[in-house]
């Protein structure tokens, strides 16, 4: 059963207004009465005593992670007491996961890899364990009030999920570094108990609206934090020319791109409904941030996109204004800024007949995908890829392509069943569109979802 409760901090992504056709939420904000003020004095000076604590016990050279550790603590606690409309405490955990390692941020190296190669991480990655070990615990407490929570995750189309989670988990055993990829199995498992909760609480089309804002701003937050902290040291531009000198660019422009798709998705003139000013501010940041990264296939990908998001409502005109005028902006910036030193750089090493370099990378996986094609390497076994195929001349933490993802990590066995995975998401987004009249704002979330659905695969 769904959570009826209030809360503060899940407000800035609920809808204030009911859609036409649409009855109000019938919830209202609990009036307070002495007893709760006097449990909400109690429990902030729990926190701050707790804090205290915390704080004094910890090691000089982990204070900063426990600060962080304790923010995340507080932020999740809110999300579920401070009274508030519309409660939705799952989304705030969600919010919370995604700008993980925004929270806990820190920059790589060239040794970064070598060095988790050889087991050593830094201090900030065991603070953000500690802080999805915190947000477990927040998805246990809200699944604890949904009937038969656990058994869901086996029932209907959300069962690929769970088996797909449960075959990464188990083939950690075989993987090149087994704590790796325990680690990074948890986070899936969490993930994937944490999506089921947020699920349980959309209730109605509001709820999704909401869910799906709270993913916007999240993303504008991964996006926006590399460019400010480039910004703040005077290095906006990296040696070939590309805005990504704090994150890979095959990071921050698909991550971009995903808030461009969001704010098409998302975009309302009507009040109450969805986003408007804010969508707009965002998609022309997010649309600057997606060509100044630079990332080729993450640019032609969210071009083409969003044709599909214009095509999918009949809109022939807006389709191709959208990609004329994303053209036309990749042109200008490419003129006037040091991106055009990359595109140059990119024309003389001949990098388009390999895709720089990805189709060597993939014609030297094959042989290692057919020497274990059923259950493959083990999960996060591509992590090491570059001291296992040295194939190409610079570094490849991946393979740059999921499905060969799954086939090299979890064999055909998890190739087979996150098939059945992205089988599973147009189908079901396509009777929405069927169901749904063109001229409503269910079909355009459905059409932008579906968008975003042809971005990510």
């Amino acid at each position: 059963m769904a959570d009826k409760g209030s809360t503060w901090f899940n407000g800035a992504g609920a809808i204030t207004g009911a859609r036409p056709g649409m009855q109000p939420s019938s919830v209202r904000p609990p009036v307070a009465s002495k007893q709760g003020k006097a449990w909400t004095v109690l429990i902030v000076a729990a926190v701050a005593l707790c804090s205290a604590l915390v704080l004094t016990a910890t090691p000089a050279d982990w204070t900063w992670e426990a600060l962080r550790i304790l923010g995340v603590g507080i932020v999740l606690l809110a999300g579920f007491y401070v009274p508030m409309d519309l409660p939705k405490p799952a989304f705030v955990i969600w919010g919370v996961m995604l700008i993980s390692e925004c929270i806990f941020f820190r920059e790589g190296d060239v040794y970064s890899n070598a060095n988790a190669y050889q087991g050593t991480f830094p201090t900030a990655a065991y603070g953000e364990a500690v802080g999805w070990i915190l947000c477990l615990l927040a998805v246990l407490a809200c699944s604890a009030r949904i009937r038969g929570f656990f058994r869901q995750l086996f029932a209907g189309d959300y069962k690929w999920i769970t088996l797909f989670a449960i075959l990464c988990v188990g083939s950690c055993l075989y993987a090149p570094r087994l704590t790796l990829g325990l680690v990074w199995g948890f986070k899936l498992s969490l993930v994937t108990l944490l999506l089921l909760a947020c699920s349980n609480r959309i209730r109605d089309f509001r709820d999704t609206v909401s869910f799906l804002r709270f993913t916007i701003f999240a993303y504008a937050i991964i996006v926006i934090q590399p460019v400010i902290i480039a910004a703040l040291r005077g290095e906006m531009f990296d040696e070939e020319g590309r805005m990504s000198t704090i994150v890979s660019p095959n990071a921050l422009s698909p991550n971009a791109a995903i808030v461009l798709l969001l704010t098409l998705t998302l975009f309302s003139k009507r009040k109450g409904e969805g986003l408007h000013k804010s969508a707009i501010l965002l998609g022309i940041g997010a649309c600057l941030v997606m060509v100044l990264a630079g990332s080729k296939t993450g640019i032609l990908a969210a071009i083409f996109a969003g044709g599909i998001f214009f095509l999918l409502r009949g809109r022939l005109g807006s389709a191709f204004t959208f990609i004329a005028g994303t053209a036309v902006l990749v042109g200008a910036l490419v003129l006037t800024t040091p991106l055009g030193n990359y595109f140059h750089l990119y024309q003389d090493r001949a990098g388009a007949e390999s895709f720089s370099g990805r189709t060597i990378l993939w014609s030297a996986v094959m042989p290692a995908i057919k020497a274990k094609p059923i259950l493959g390497h083990g999960y996060m076994s591509t992590e090491f890829l570059m001291f296992q195929v040295n194939a190409v001349g610079w570094a490849a933490p991946h393979l740059h392509n999921g499905f060969l993802e799954a086939l090299y990590s979890t064999g055909a066995v998890g190739f087979v069943v996150m098939m059945m995975i992205l089988v599973v998401i147009p189908k079901n987004l396509y009777r929405v569109l069927c169901l749904a009249p063109k001229s409503d704002y269910l079909y355009q979330v459905a059409a932008g979802c579906l968008a975003l659905y042809a971005f990510l695969i």
